[in-house]
């Protein structure tokens, strides 16, 4: 039976009142998320002249040193999260992350700092998959995208904070009071979670829950079952290399703009951060209402929308890196922004419509997974490392090669995005059918 078809449980005024204060209380969780993600791409230059430390070493830290126990623990995060309390999972996350990232700017040498984002790492692992579960059970199909475009305000909320926030509070303090300053609000935001979200019925809005709830299934059946549909491996493939383009092009904006510009890191923070934020904030809701509309009439609509959003996005950004000027560059943030901010969005709203209830965790954590570990693990890392290795050639220009040859890959990541929405439609009844 199909997910969308006309649902069993109905919701009540004050059900739809509570839903949405549960989406405000994680998109809260979601911008403490990303501030203490984003306040070590911000002050990357800062860091560096604190540890005298170069590209490769922060291309490290901030991307395989958060990203590889981000990764080796969402997935089994998230199969915990499928069988148990995932407001809890949540809230111990962001307990988890907060505390490492207090630690962060307690560090006094570069092997505590890197530890310390491990750390960051394995809470931050905690939030997504789950997020998105529970609101799937407070939110019907139809009205998925824009609850998602909400959460994903957290987001540009949090870069917003941690990136703007952070470097001024790095320029009256020091780097690592902006990291313990950013770190403490988030055991506050993690008791109100656990005492004031309630953890909804699994499945409740959808007609296929049913039986398959409460039977245990090892992760290699689910995956397998997950892999046979050829949408969810073409997402999987656009994860891939979405994510060494886009998170790549996110994490070394800032010294892109320090360097080629020759601006202050507080000028760069405030250019980016405050364009990518407005941006990002219209796009990301447009991409929301227009799936919700869209896909009433066709299921392949937020396929088709996130493909030319990313593909917009991959063109712009590689313009870009090789601008002159910088209010040029810093206008070119606005569309750029505006075009990639929804494609997650987009992909998440058609993940959960395409996967069961009892798997959808877990499909969130592939997905997330091959993202993160591609644009963390090995893009950020790949564009610290091209720096340096082309440093003797081009300087501070050096930057600029490294970033354009990691967007050019956003290419076929659009192009999988829009053939995935081909047979969305047939996965998803056999999956439901599974």
């Amino acid at each position: 039976m199909s997910l969308n078809t006309t649902q069993h449980a109905k919701t009540t005024s004050p059900e739809r009142g509570y839903a949405w204060f549960v989406l405000f209380m994680l998109t809260l969780l979601y911008l403490m998320n990303y501030a203490d993600r984003t306040v070590a791409s911000a002050l990357i230059e800062k860091i560096k002249l604190t540890y005298d430390v170069g590209d490769t070493y922060m291309g490290f830290v901030i991307g395989p040193a958060f990203a590889f126990v981000y990764c080796v623990a969402a997935i089994p995060i998230a199969r915990f999260a499928d069988r148990r309390n995932r407001i809890k999972i949540i809230a111990l996350g962001a307990v988890v992350w907060s505390v490492f990232t207090v630690l962060s700017g307690m560090a006094n040498t570069p092997g505590q700092f890197a530890a310390a984002r491990f750390g960051v790492g394995v809470g931050e692992a905690a939030f997504l998959a789950p997020a998105y579960s529970v609101l799937s059970d407070y939110f019907p199909p139809k009205k998925r995208g824009l609850a998602f475009a909400v959460l994903n305000l957290g987001v540009y909320f949090g870069v917003l904070v941690g990136g703007i926030g952070g470097a001024q509070l790095a320029a009256s303090y020091d780097w690592q009071w902006a990291f313990i300053i950013l770190g403490a609000p988030g055991f506050i935001f993690a008791l109100a979670t656990f005492l004031l979200v309630k953890e909804p019925k699994r499945g409740r809005l959808d007609d296929n829950a049913g039986a398959n709830l409460e039977e245990e299934t090892v992760f290699k059946d689910v995956f397998a079952l997950l892999w046979r549909q050829q949408s969810f491996r073409f997402l999987t493939y656009a994860a891939v290399l979405g994510g060494f383009a886009a998170v790549s092009f996110g994490t070394w904006a800032i010294p892109l703009f320090e360097r080629i510009f020759e601006i202050s890191n507080e000028e760069a923070t405030t250019r980016y951060f405050l364009t990518t934020v407005g941006a990002s904030i219209l796009g990301v809701l447009a991409m929301g209402y227009l799936c919700d509309r869209g896909s009433k009439s066709d299921p392949r609509a937020p396929y088709r929308y996130s493909s030319l959003g990313f593909l917009g996005f991959s063109l712009i950004a590689i313009a870009i890196c090789f601008m002159s000027d910088v209010n040029i560059a810093t206008a070119l943030v606005f569309p750029a922004a505006l075009l990639g901010a929804g494609w997650v969005v987009a992909v998440q709203a058609a993940l959960q419509d395409l996967v069961p209830a009892e798997h959808r965790a877990t499909a969130t954590a592939i997905w997330a997974f091959a993202l993160t570990f591609a644009g963390l693990v090995i893009g950020v890392l790949f564009v610290g490392v091209f720096n340096d290795f082309l440093w003797e050639t081009y300087g501070a220009r050096a930057i600029r090669y490294s970033m354009a040859l990691t967007l050019s890959v956003a290419i076929p990541a659009a192009w999988y995005i829009y053939r995935a929405g081909a047979t969305a439609e047939a996965d998803r009844i056999a999956l439901s059918e599974a």
